[in-house]
């Protein structure tokens, strides 16, 4: 079996960002130590520092004291109590700093803003909070047809959405409203690995992802790839026996990918999200080489 993995793979630079700030905060800032939210979303990532007594809480107000450390993906605003001497360290990713500016800046100019994405993300959840939670959230298409005629409309998109729903999404928009002021707050490094992935379904009979459930970039991965095997109707002929409609695998640690069949698979393409850790990724790799050569597209 050839095995492609992927040039764009493991952690992103938010991710790798907030990881950095989280390992300084640990050994240099005041404790306890405190994470507002998951940092990011891998189980592998936070079983590692629950393994450093800090503490997830939901609530800032939840902080007493110590260090306050702000998720990868952004949190709504909050004032710190004059009375709690806590720290705050935020790890918020730039790019998603970006969009909360973006959707603060349309709103302090009237546009009714309009955020394309998933209304339960803390990502999404960080940007309407930014706009004092008086954002619509858009997660398909049919709920377009029911928003009422706003004088002129922003949008912003949730960082890890794929392009083509963008797209489309944003095209419809257009025909709805006359005014409309948008900006593709998209995350390059997303974009470039649905990419990377739509030339990898083209060459592969499989496809292994490998990211948490909890991921949204990664469950895009997984949707881009079952979509790509469910309407692709014609596999080339053989010996390259469904090359064109790729098995779909995905997993987040090497003890479930050793319960996967992949006998069944002549050129396997590997993929991750962009909070997939990079020594998981190593041990994937290096379990995989049994199965034959490997190669990177």
């Amino acid at each position: 079996m050839k095995i492609i993995f992927a040039k764009h793979i493991g952690f992103c630079s938010g991710v790798k960002r907030a990881i950095e700030i989280a390992k300084k905060s640990i050994k240099k800032d005041k404790k306890p130590i405190g994470f507002l939210g998951e940092l990011v979303h891998n189980e592998l990532v936070i079983k590692k520092f629950k393994k450093k007594n800090v503490k997830f809480i939901s609530n800032p107000k939840m902080a007493k004291s110590g260090t306050l450390i702000i998720q990868a993906h952004g949190f709504p605003p909050f004032s710190s109590p004059s009375d709690k001497k806590l720290l705050i360290r935020d790890a918020t990713c730039p790019l998603v700093k970006k969009v909360q500016m973006l959707a603060s800046f349309l709103y302090n100019k009237d546009y009714k803003v309009i955020i394309m994405g998933n209304k339960n993300h803390p990502e999404v959840k960080g940007i309407n909070g930014y706009i004092k939670n008086r954002g619509v959230i858009i997660e398909n298409e049919r709920q377009i047809k029911k928003l009422p005629k706003f004088n002129k409309v922003g949008v912003v998109a949730q960082t890890t959405q794929r392009e083509e729903k963008f797209s489309q999404i944003l095209k419809i928009l257009k025909k709805r409203f006359r005014k409309i002021k948008y900006f593709n707050t998209l995350c390059p490094e997303v974009t470039a690995r649905q990419n990377e992935l739509n030339k990898i379904l083209r060459k592969c009979d499989g496809i292994l992802v490998i990211g948490s459930r909890s991921s949204a970039n990664t469950r895009r991965l997984v949707e881009k790839a079952r979509i790509f095997r469910k309407t692709t109707t014609h596999p080339p002929r053989p010996p390259a026996r469904s090359a064109r409609r790729p098995l779909v695998f995905w997993i987040n640690a090497l003890e479930k990918l050793k319960k996967k069949n992949l006998k069944r698979v002549s050129q396997l393409g590997v993929v991750s999200g962009t909070s997939t850790p990079n020594w998981e990724i190593k041990r994937i790799k290096k379990y995989l080489e049994k199965y034959n050569k490997y190669d990177e597209a």
